[in-house]
């Protein structure tokens, strides 16, 4: 029996931190988490997933998704870059 304690993936709360329909801001945002080791899930509305892949945009709109826990410093570094009020 291990000691170590092991993260149940089943317990991870993820938050939703912005939407956007624009591919520019969609890859700004995925480059600033990468750059500051922010895992996050990306999540399409509709087809657009589909839209994406084929045209390399989406009209319905992508959520980007990060953990509860890192949502504060994802979103202080979002502020850092951005403008939105």
């Amino acid at each position: 029996m291990s000691n170590k304690k092991e993260k149940n993936y089943d317990d991870i709360e993820m938050v939703v931190l912005k939407t956007t329909n624009s591919s520019p801001e969609l890859n700004f945002i995925k480059n600033l988490l990468d750059e500051n080791d922010i895992p996050y899930l990306l999540k399409d509305h509709g087809i657009g997933g589909y839209m994406r892949i084929a045209t390399g945009s989406s009209l319905y709109g992508t959520d980007i998704l990060v953990e509860k826990s890192t949502f504060e410093k994802a979103k202080e570094i979002l502020n850092d870059f951005t403008c939105d009020e």
